[in-house]
């Protein structure tokens, strides 16, 4: 079996970008079989995912719609080629969903990420590793310019924080990295993380 890792954060985090940096310096090394990818998909499910990211759904609708593409995703793509001795690597994961719909279903559910982790636990696969980037949600809005979506406000961003530090607490595949150094940093950082873990 291969191993799966994922990368984790806040919007404004640098996530998308680590993970695409880091994904090319270990695919530049013949011997390593990796597969990227990313959640929500870019699958026509995970497309409806991201259409209704500015709709005004129930935060249960949009649980389910996550859980939807999640499903797939694990089926179609993490599970064959974790198989088939691949590593992966994604872009947002379990611990996104846990973090951000734990915070919009606060006032809704009691414990919503026990809830949602109950949700899941039998179409998922837990990763192996999963760097946290850490970024205070002022400096990650501070990044993320005039087009924000509506998870993207800091009042909510520190809700979602804490949701993340929580998980990081519970389980110790979690390593923290420091995104508010300086990007190249960052990157070596994380890819010196996976790097050690794969024990290339």
């Amino acid at each position: 079996m291969g191993d799966l890792i994922t990368i984790e954060g806040i919007d404004g985090s640098g996530k998308s970008t680590i993970t695409n940096q880091v994904f090319d310096k270990i695919s530049r090394k013949n011997e390593v079989k990796i597969l990227k990818t990313a959640e929500p998909t870019n699958t026509w499910l995970g497309r409806v995912v991201k259409n209704g990211l500015n709709k005004n759904l129930h935060p249960l609708s949009e649980a389910f719609l996550f859980t939807s593409d999640h499903i797939e995703h694990v089926t179609n793509v993490i599970k064959p080629a974790l198989e088939s001795n691949k590593n992966v690597i994604s872009d947002r994961y379990i611990d996104s969903f846990y973090a951000y719909q734990g915070a919009t279903l606060e006032s809704i559910i009691e414990n919503p990420i026990e809830y949602l982790k109950n949700l899941r636990c039998n179409f998922t696969i837990k990763p192996d590793l999963t760097l946290l980037m850490i970024v205070k949600p002022d400096t990650a809005i501070s990044r993320l310019g005039k087009n924000k979506i509506k998870f993207e406000e800091v009042e909510f961003l520190e809700r979602v924080n804490k949701n993340y530090l929580k998980l990081a607490k519970e389980e110790e595949r979690f390593v923290k990295i420091d995104a508010e150094a300086p990007m190249e940093e960052v990157i070596g950082e994380a890819y010196e993380k996976i790097y050690d873990f794969l024990n290339f």
